[in-house]
């Protein structure tokens, strides 16, 4: 998969198909969208690829960058690399593209710049300066111009929800972690780099790596089951573990990290990337009368997991 930054992309990769979306989480909705687009293409034997935009356009609009995004872009580039996209297009998201309007950007960017055959789209996407152009915006100008022709993918609901980078959010903001999974079709995963704590897991017995997730949406205070994946060559296999993610209100903490206790593991992994992937949610994060307390039902918490 071929990334590109701008709109200027070689002759070959011209009348393709292309998939549009911010597409963060890569969820079940998003891949119908990244799919039905590959589909069209193998189909008329042309180039498949995505569009999407970085930071989140929500983010822009809100200054907020931290506790909102599903996927990163390192994550987001992985799992749609894992698709078999031809290439990929990842346009900055500033002050000067907000301003551009629906209009300008079909014609000037979508038929201009990347002469596209067919265009793939959510059912509700939306685009331009201050959102003004949307799916029969692109509808009609498809119709109109002739320049490309147009597919809408319709709303997709699992279990009567829908499938939506918003609701997930809130699923994981409640710990739902498992109906977050079925939404997403994968397991919830977040990476970043074991930093050193104030080792108060090992004082008590329960050795933890941890890591802060600011880059990531704000999950539920509480302890979950989880894998664990070290990016490094020298562990071949992923480990079963517990993960409390909060404040640690026993030790009177400010900034929520997130604490993991790898079972039968001693190695130091300081500064290791690693991917910790959640199974379930276990309990709400609670404050202990004494460090004692705290102990036994982390033991209980173990043996919760470990006996399924």
């Amino acid at each position: 998969m071929l990334v590109y930054r701008c709109f200027k992309i070689p002759k070959r990769f011209h009348n393709s198909v292309l998939a549009i979306g911010n597409f963060d989480g890569v969820h079940l909705g998003h891949k119908s969208v990244i799919m039905e687009a590959k589909k069209i293409a193998r189909e008329e034997k042309k180039n498949f690829g995505v569009l999407t935009f970085e930071p989140h356009p929500k983010c822009f609009f809100k200054k907020k960058f931290n506790f909102f995004r599903l996927t990163p872009f390192r994550t987001k580039f992985e799992i749609l690399r894992s698709i078999g996209i031809d290439f990929l297009l990842n346009i900055k998201f500033d002050d000067s593209f907000v301003k551009i309007s629906a209009e300008n950007f079909l014609q000037k960017y979508l038929v201009e710049s990347l002469d596209l055959s067919h265009v793939v789209i959510g059912f509700d996407f939306v685009f331009g300066h201050k959102q003004s152009g949307n799916v029969q915006l692109i509808k009609n100008f498809a119709q109109i111009s002739k320049s490309f022709t147009c597919s809408i993918v319709p709303e997709l609901k699992i279990e009567n929800v829908e499938v939506s980078s918003s609701n997930i959010r809130n699923l994981l903001r409640q710990g739902n972690v498992i109906k977050a999974n079925k939404l997403l079709s994968r397991k919830w995963t977040i990476e970043s780099r074991v930093v050193e704590g104030k080792k108060k897991g090992r004082e008590i017995g329960f050795k933890t790596a941890n890591l802060r997730i600011k880059e990531y949406c704000d999950l539920c205070f509480g302890v979950y089951f989880v894998e664990v994946k070290i990016r490094d060559h020298k562990f071949q296999k992923k480990f079963l573990g517990i993960a409390n993610y909060g404040i640690k209100p026993t030790f009177k903490n400010d900034e929520p990290l997130l604490e993991v206790h790898i079972f039968n593991f001693n190695a130091e992994i300081y500064g290791k990337r690693v991917s910790i992937i959640f199974k379930k949610f276990i309990r709400y994060e609670k404050k202990f009368a004494s460090i004692e307390k705290l102990r036994e039902q982390i033991i209980k918490d173990i043996n919760s997991v470990k006996n399924e």
